[in-house]
């Protein structure tokens, strides 16, 4: 170490011993680095071992010199550096405190903050200057990379399509972005501030503003969830044009923070306008097809009507004429409930989402839909549990149905195959039936969600035994404006209108399709209590679990044949398989022994699903069956000899696995 520094080392130590203010500093500093500063003597100092160690230097060969360890500092900070150093020399109540940047050895940058205490004589006049180094490199590394972060989000928070606002319990406004900020109408006020009076929520139907009850900032405040609720928004008094916004809701999970409850701002005007627009003219298209169904039923009744009242004119006695009236006036009364019904459907405005009994729903479109299909065409309705009620906007839903039942109708008229449109409607469960999209949907928007409940729906199925569509076809069905109607008779947007009716009402539209066998189309919705709510989630029950029994799964597809056989497994079944009809039968007759038969309706081969079953009963009469299918619209007529279970496919592990255990507890 070099010699000329001894005396300020020595001096150092019996500074420290002598005076505790010295101490109380150098503790409260670093020991990342302790210098003393001849002041008289500016070539005189002394450095720790630790100074140089910081800085990548060896302290047994590092020379001391000042204006070495000066040239690693960056030139703005030695500046400020200097200038704290005179105004402290100059006034102790000043702090000599600042962040250094130095240079390493190695070329990085170590970020220092630099601390120094002026020692004075009995005068005042300093005449040491005694410091230290904190090492505060990895907390600036993490305040740069903390910053960024910041900015990014802060631009993409700013950048982003959707309004974002942040509300404080009292509902007053803690955090912004832009073009939150734009959709208040411009407000440029800094954070926090109330939200603006001019803001209101209207009702879609009458166009008047919400009660405290139903404005949707209010009820989030007061703990209501709200996800993807589509309201009508204005700024009163000025004149701006109402949008249409699309509002979910979701409380802070962080109790430091200001912001109690985030609300997403969506505007949907266009979307919204676009999709009425689709409504409106897809309502047309039915309204058309509904005046000829009923025009045809017009001129059956003024036919019924013409004839009775000529033969009243010349009926012989009164009791004939009394009767012959009583027909025409039979014929009147008809008339006017086709007219009525026709009205009706032509005025309905779509409103908001409501609870309705889904047995109300098909009596009364049973008696629109019925003249507008040829006799010849069989439409059923059937429904598995009488106390279902769906939650939807049902104008919507009445459309929706429409334009299936006409579809399916179109498709059978073109191919001449066909003579049944089949309306079947069921309860299903979200983690049962419904794709991973509809699990996610159904999450609470804040990203919980109980892992042992899940919603319960209304599944209601259109189906038909007409050509099918084939794979093309079946892909672009949804697509606005595609039609396969060759004269100009559809407008190609009854499907699509159905798929946005399902998505918005947080429901799935499912298409499935056997060329040459049928379609049949799924449309799932939520499902409502009779207090007029959307049903809330329902505890799971429990998989039901096999004992060892042996399942015959038949399907020729390899994949699918390899997941279900997992599936069935992992249910404590014993699973044998074939690729086809035949193959499956030959198993059997060889001697295989099953406990039930799990297939596929459409199989290569020759052997369909139908005629495996009844081969199989042949040979063991009480053998339990299920059937699967993309395409349910199968009736037990088509069964033949053998109706059984018919289960969609893809199947969902609970409805496999209670499908199962039923038919197996039936064979007992």
């Amino acid at each position: 170490m070099n010699g000329d520094l001894n005396y300020l080392e020595k001096e150092l130590s019996d500074l420290l011993r002598s005076d505790p203010h010295v101490w109380d500093f150098i503790r409260a500093g670093s020991l990342d680095g302790v210098w003393y500063w001849d002041l008289e003597n500016p070539d005189h100092e002394y450095m720790s071992p630790e100074f140089w160690r910081l800085f990548g230097f060896d302290p047994e060969t590092k020379r001391h010199l000042a204006s070495e360890w000066q040239d690693l500092i960056f030139e703005d900070d030695l500046e400020l550096a200097k200038s704290n150093l005179e105004r402290h020399l100059a006034d102790p109540a000043h702090p000599y405190d600042q962040i250094v940047r130095y240079r390493h050895a190695d070329g990085h940058t170590v970020w220092v903050r630099c601390r120094g205490l002026a020692i004075r004589d009995k005068d005042g006049r300093p005449t040491r200057l005694l410091g230290a180094h904190n090492d505060i490199t990895q907390q600036q590394l993490e305040r740069q990379n903390a910053d960024t972060a910041r900015a990014e989000l802060e631009t993409i928070f700013d950048s982003t399509t959707n309004g974002i606002i942040g509300l404080d319990e009292k509902g007053t406004i803690v955090r912004v972005n832009r073009r939150a900020r734009h959709m208040l109408g411009g407000i440029s006020d800094p954070t926090p501030f109330a939200w603006p009076d001019t803001i209101q929520f209207l009702d879609i139907e009458t166009m008047q503003s919400l009660d405290n009850s139903a404005d949707p900032i209010r009820r989030a405040l007061s703990g209501a969830k709200i996800y993807n609720e589509t309201h009508l928004m204005r700024r009163v008094q000025t004149g701006d044009t109402i949008r249409y916004v699309r509002i979910s809701c979701s409380p802070v999970d962080y109790i430091k923070g200001a912001a109690q409850l985030v609300v997403v701002l969506d505007d949907v005007s266009f979307e919204e306008r676009n999709r009425q627009a689709i409504e409106r003219q897809s309502r047309l298209d039915a309204l058309g097809q509904l005046t000829g169904g009923i025009a045809h039923d017009f001129n059956n009744l003024l036919a019924s009507l013409l004839y009775a009242i000529d033969l009243a004119a010349r009926a012989k006695s009164k009791s004939s004429r009394d009767a012959y009236f009583e027909i025409a006036t039979g014929s009147v009364e008809r008339g006017r409930e086709l007219t009525s019904r026709m009205l009706s459907f032509a005025r309905q405005q779509p409103g908001l989402a409501t609870a309705k009994s889904t047995t109300e729903v098909f009596e009364s479109f049973y008696q629109l839909v019925r003249p507008m299909i040829e006799s010849n065409i069989n439409i059923n309705f059937d429904i598995d549990d009488p106390d279902l009620m769906q939650f939807c906007d049902h104008v919507q839903l009445e459309t929706t149905l429409m334009n299936l039942v006409l579809n399916a109708r179109d498709a059978i008229l073109r191919a001449g195959k066909g003579n049944r449109i089949d309306i079947r409607a069921r309860g299903v469960r979200a983690s049962q039936e419904l794709p991973e999209r509809d699990l996610e949907i159904e999450t609470d928007f804040s990203g919980s969600s109980d892992p042992e409940a899940s919603y319960r729906y209304v599944e209601i199925s259109v189906s038909d035994d007409g050509p099918g569509m084939d794979e093309e076809t079946l892909m672009r069905c949804t697509d606005p404006f595609f039609t396969t109607k060759k004269d100009n008779s559809g407008t190609g947007l009854g499907l699509a209108m159905a798929y946005g009716f399902a998505r918005q009402s947080n429901g799935e539209l499912r298409v499935y399709s056997e060329l040459g066998i049928g379609t049949n189309v799924q449309l799932t919705l939520p499902r409502a209590t009779s207090e007029g709510t959307r049903e809330a989630a329902m505890a799971e029950e429990p998989v039901v679990k096999g004992n060892n029994e042996r399942i015959l799964i038949v399907e020729d597809e390899a994949m699918l044949l390899s997941m279900i056989s997992e599936v069935v497994e992992d249910l404590g079944y014993v699973v044998l398989t074939a690729r086809s009809g035949r193959e499956a039968l030959n198993k059997i007759k060889e001697g295989e022994t099953i406990d039930l038969l799990l297939t596929d309706i459409v199989m290569p081969g020759g052997i369909g699903g139908f005629d495996l079953a009844r081969e199989v009963r042949s040979i063991h009469p009480l053998l339990p069956v299920i059937y699967m299918s993309g395409y349910t619209g199968y009736t037990k007529a088509e069964m033949g000899a053998i109706p059984a279970p018919l289960l969609q496919k893809p199947t969902k592990r609970n409805v496999l696995a209670e499908a199962i255990s039923n038919e197996l507890s039936k064979a007992e």
